[in-house]
Formats: C-alpha cells, sequence, structure tokens
C-alpha cells in the first residue's frame, strides 16, 4: 500500500472523527499524519517522478491563500491578537490541510470503496446519537457527543447531498441494490435527526440543495429528452412538495421549542443584533476588528444584555465585522470559486464526476443557508466541509481524468 493511499485511510477516518466533539486529539493526528504522507509522496513525485497521476495543489488554493492571506494580516490590528492568532490555526490553517488531505486522498485508487463506507459508519453513528439525545434527554452537562444540534444540523447539511448524489450514481450504473437502499436509509435518517436538533434552518437547507440538485441534474449534457411542458409540471409539482414539507417540519419543529423556552420567529433577537453590528462594520468598514469569531464577545453581550448574543449570528455580517469588507469580498471570491468549480464539473458527461460536482454545489449552498441566522461555519463543522469539498473535487478530477485516458 502506497503512501496516497494510506493517506486516503487518513482522510476517510479523519472525516468521520469530526463529526463528534471529543475527538480533537485523533482528528489532529490523522490530519497531520496524513498531510505528512502526501508531503512525502510530493518529495517522492519531485525527485523520481513516481505519483504522475496524482494531482497536488487543489484548485481552490489561490483563492485560499488569498483569503488566509488577509486572515493573517488582520492579526496585526486585531482587537485581540493572542484570539486571532488562535483562531487563524483553527480556522484558517487546519481548514487548508483538510482540504488539501481529502483533495489527494480522493485521488487514491479506489479511494470510493475507502471512504463511502467508513463516513456513511460515522454518520449513522452520529445521527444514533442525536436521536437518543431528543429521546432520552441531552446530557446532564450539555457535553454533546456530536458537538450540539446546531453543529450537528451543520453536518447534515454537508452529508445529504453526497449521499443524494451517491444514491442517483449507485442508481444510474446499476449498481448494488444494497448500496443504493443504504444510502436511501441514511438519507432518511438524515431526516429523522434533523427533526431531532430541533432546528429550523436545517430544512430551508434541505430545501435548497433538493432544488439545487433537481435544477442540475435536469440540465445535465446528454441527459435524456423530457417534453419541456411535461419537465415543468414534474419539476413544479417537485418544488410544491418540497417546500409543503418544509413548512410543515417548521410549524412542528416551532411547536416542540416551544415548551423548551424557544421563541417566535418575530420576538427572535437576531433583528434586533444585526443593526448593531452593521453600526460596528461602519467603524472598521475596510480592515474589521481582527480575524476570529466572537472578536467583540464583551461589547456585544454588554450591548444587548444577551449572553448569547456573543457573535454577529450571520457569517457574512460576521465576515464584514472580523475582516472589514475587503474580507468579506476575498470569502466571496472564494465560495464563488468553489461553486464555478463545482458547476464546471456538473456540466460533463461523466456521472460520477457530475455527481461530484453537483453535490460541491448543494454542499456549498447549504452552508450558506445554515450560516445565515448564526456562525457554525467553525471547528469541527468547518473542517468537515472543507474535508468534504476535498474529496468531492479530488475524486472528480481523478474520474475525469480516468475517463478522458479511456
Amino acid at each position: 500500500m502506497n503512501s496516497i493511499a494510506i493517506a486516503a485511510w487518513c482522510a476517510a477516518l479523519f472525516l468521520t472523527t469530526v463529526l463528534f466533539s471529543h475527538t480533537v486529539a485523533l482528528r489532529l493526528l490523522l490530519l497531520l499524519g496524513g498531510c505528512a504522507l502526501i508531503a512525502t509522496a510530493l518529495a517522492r513525485k519531485r525527485l523520481s517522478g513516481a505519483n504522475a497521476d496524482t494531482t497536488f495543489l487543489p484548485p481552490l488554493a489561490l483563492p485560499f491563500a488569498l483569503w488566509a492571506a488577509w486572515a493573517a494580516l488582520s492579526i496585526t490590528w486585531s482587537l485581540d491578537p493572542e484570539l486571532s492568532g488562535k483562531e487563524f490555526r483553527n480556522e484558517i490553517v487546519y481548514a487548508f490541510l483538510a482540504l488539501w488531505l481529502c483533495y489527494v486522498g480522493a485521488q487514491a485508487r479506489n479511494a470510493a470503496r475507502i471512504f463511502l463506507p467508513v463516513i456513511a459508519l460515522g454518520a449513522a453513528a452520529a445521527c444514533a446519537v442525536s436521536i437518543s439525545y431528543f429521546w432520552f434527554g441531552p446530557p446532564a452537562n450539555a457535553r454533546w457527543l456530536h458537538g450540539g444540534p446546531g453543529t450537528h444540523s451543520s453536518a447534515l447539511l454537508t452529508l445529504f447531498p453526497c449521499t443524494f448524489m451517491f444514491a442517483w450514481v449507485a442508481a444510474r450504473k446499476h449498481g448494488s441494490p444494497i448500496a443504493v437502499a443504504a444510502a436511501a436509509a441514511l438519507i432518511v435518517l438524515y431526516c429523522i435527526s434533523a427533526y431531532a436538533t430541533l432546528n429550523r434552518t436545517v430544512w430551508i437547507g434541505f430545501a435548497a440543495q433538493l432544488v439545487v440538485i433537481g435544477a442540475m441534474l435536469l440540465a445535465r449534457p446528454g441527459r435524456v429528452a423530457i417534453p419541456s411542458r411535461r419537465a415543468w409540471v414534474i419539476a413544479g409539482l417537485a418544488a410544491t412538495l418540497v417546500f409543503a414539507s418544509v413548512a410543515a417540519m417548521l410549524a412542528k419543529v416551532q411547536v416542540e421549542r416551544a415548551p423548551l423556552g424557544g421563541i417566535a420567529l418575530t420576538e427572535d433577537p437576531r433583528f434586533a443584533l444585526w443593526p448593531i453590528i452593521v453600526e460596528r462594520i461602519e467603524g472598521r468598514p475596510f480592515t474589521g476588528t481582527g480575524f476570529g469569531r466572537g472578536i467583540e464577545r464583551r461589547e456585544l453581550r454588554n450591548e444587548t444584555g444577551i449572553s448569547l448574543l456573543w457573535h454577529s449570528h450571520n457569517l457574512l455580517l460576521d465576515a464584514a465585522l472580523q475582516v472589514g469588507l475587503t474580507g468579506l469580498a476575498l470569502l466571496a471570491l472564494l465560495l464563488g470559486w468553489t461553486l464555478r468549480l463545482g458547476w464546471q464539473r456538473a456540466r460533463t458527461t461523466d456521472e460520477v464526476a457530475s455527481a461530484c460536482g453537483i453535490a460541491l454545489l448543494a454542499v456549498v449552498v447549504g452552508m450558506l443557508v445554515r450560516n445565515m441566522t448564526d456562525v457554525l461555519w467553525v471547528r469541527q463543522a468547518a473542517l468537515l466541509y472543507w474535508g468534504t469539498a476535498g474529496f468531492l473535487l479530488g475524486y472528480g478530477t481523478s474520474m475525469g481524468r480516468t475517463n478522458s485516458c479511456r
């Protein structure tokens, strides 16, 4: 077994460990160990030309580097340089290593047989934890094994489109009925687990992802032609069913949240928080106050009088607060570049590469929807996002290269 194959195992196990919150040491060991193996393979390639079929530089390297450089520069003017430095390591350095590890690992031979069953088992276990908390009650000390309802719902929005597209590919290629059934069972489990979090935004995210997936599948090059009117009717009925189901689920979740101290949407304190954040952004519009979520936690808590409102509860506002409009533009470039790559792969004729591209588009959309009312694109949720993005880009690249050589 060569170093890339071992790195693939490290990557698969890494993605599984980030589904759980008490695995920090293990995930770092897998991350750093896998990256060391890739660095060894890269050095061997430079010296002897080995692994010539492996692409080592992720296509997101340039926009990620620009975003990282500005985040690093913000430490020099940060209100809390120590916090910014720590957050830079956690959210930038580790995030890129996750992207790199999974991108290269996904190009290993038989990568799908390594990644898919390992992550599927981890996802099922994480869902079982979420459902057990809902059924039997949360832990007394609130140390959530899956990272908490917010983090777990973010993970579901990363896993859902990947599993959906795997089921689509397996069905299209007449794969094992067991594999298709297992993927379908996982999707059902995701929905049950999402309900167990009592989170509302996750359902809007699921709906947005299904719209993206449906639209891209209908627009795939070379698909079987469907009469225009029939296509519109089917799409309209499907969209109506999705949105009606989401509306019903939102109402049901709101009812379940009420006895637990849940508040109505019209009384949500975030509507009062966001104008405060905008005023603070106006104070440092181009540079921000320094990289890192919660950079102004004390000030926000004092001004709002609510301990939970210690960050912006909106990804775009939080980015502008931390690194200014300049940093927000670089983040938009990074996400836009990711969407462009997903679009390019989604438009290929190869079904596996196309599925990877469609899943990547849906993952980005789900992340954005989830983080419009909170900032959960950090720690394990962010590592899962970047690792998944790396896998989808790497596996799509590998499949495209394989098919071009046939």
